[in-house]
């Protein structure tokens, strides 16, 4: 798989296999269920060519889907992108056949109250324009279903046809509006919610090292086109472990949320934390090195002049030292985040409590 894996990513491999069978199962339930009833005498004036090779088809749709999850992984496991493009909209186009097997085959007046249920497995890959696809083609085919088969599709043509037609219409409306928008921010915030779990950290809420190439990568290509500049901080807690020590664990968790959320709230909304481990703190911001340098003062001041309430009225105050790299030509990511860090230890062991933005 080419680029990093996202939330999204994640979720589609754990529940890939399980969506691309839903549709075609689906499916060949409906083609059981319809023999079975033919058999029993339910459906005794069925033509039975066209039900057996429903049947059929209908078995050819879950060939399908095994194919799909058979050839949709590469050799890490991870599913492969292409074969997810396709074989999202050949369910799609699977669910869009059946439906008009079903209206054309075994019409009955209120068949299409079910239209856009096709649509449901859709749902689950939270992909808003593959369920647009789906949604737009099986009103498309319900509306021409009308004209061939309105005589049997559509309400008794009495004085309530207007009304019963109308209601029917609004219906399918809402739901394709409830099914696409459901797909929309459930695909949203399902993914903001695994962010949460995939690269947060759990005490802090920050970003982990997980997604920091990602975001450093990006700045730098910025900076190297010459359309933005950035600065790296990273931040180390001074005598972290004496608190620790002294207050217990439980109060250095509380330093490190009250750090974490100091630094959060001094820089930009597109500037980025994240937690590099331990105690240590590293954050892009995209500033140079000037205005890096005072928004890191700054944060350092707010940290000094803040106090962690603990247990039995304690107040604990905390300090720390910033190392700042700013971008220049000739220097590389990693060169940066080597300076920064050099800087950060050149302030630990020269007093604490500083920001250093040495560049040699």
């Amino acid at each position: 798989m080419n680029g990093e894996l996202t939330a999204l990513d994640a979720y589609t491999n754990r529940v890939y296999k399980i969506i691309m069978l839903v549709i075609p199962i689906s499916c060949l339930c409906a083609s059981i269920t319809i023999t079975l009833l033919h058999y029993l005498g339910y459906y005794p004036d069925i033509n039975e060519f066209l039900m057996w090779l429903f049947d059929i088809v209908d078995i050819s749709f879950l060939v399908t889907g095994l194919y799909f999850i058979k050839t949709g992984f590469d050799k890490n496991g991870f599913v492969i992108r292409q074969k997810l493009i396709y074989g999202k909209y050949t369910a799609a186009i699977i669910a869009i056949i059946q439906w008009n097997a079903i209206s054309y085959i075994w019409p009955f007046r209120d068949l299409w109250a079910f239209c856009l249920l096709f649509t449901l497995g859709e749902a689950f890959f939270f992909d808003t324009k593959l369920v647009s696809f789906t949604s737009l083609g099986l009103v498309v085919s319900m509306v021409i279903s009308w004209f061939v088969k309105g005589d049997l599709l559509l309400p008794v043509r009495d004085e309530f046809f207007v009304a019963n037609m109308t209601f029917r219409i609004v219906c399918i409306i809402l739901t394709m509006l409830c099914i696409n928008i459901v797909t929309f921010f459930g695909g949203k915030f399902l993914v903001e919610e695994l962010e949460k779990y995939v690269y947060r950290d759990p005490l802090t809420h920050l970003l982990t090292r997980r997604r920091m190439d990602s975001y450093i990568n990006e700045a730098y290509k910025k900076a190297t086109a010459g359309t933005s500049t950035f600065s790296l901080m990273m931040l180390d807690i001074d005598d972290f472990k004496r608190v620790n020590d002294t207050y217990g664990h439980d109060c250095g968790d509380n330093v490190l949320k009250f750090v974490a959320n100091t630094i959060s709230s001094g820089v930009k909304n597109d500037d980025v934390v994240f937690r590099w481990g331990g105690e240590e703190i590293l954050v892009l911001v995209n500033e140079d090195e000037k205005t890096a340098a005072e928004t890191a003062e700054k944060i350092r001041a707010d940290i000094e002049n803040g106090r962690i309430h603990h247990k039995d009225d304690i107040n604990v105050s905390v300090t720390v030292t910033i190392g700042v790299c700013a971008y220049r030509d000739g220097l590389t990511a990693e060169q940066m985040m080597d300076i920064a860090d050099k800087n950060l230890y050149y302030g630990k062991h020269n007093g604490k409590n500083r920001v250093v933005c040495k560049t040699e």
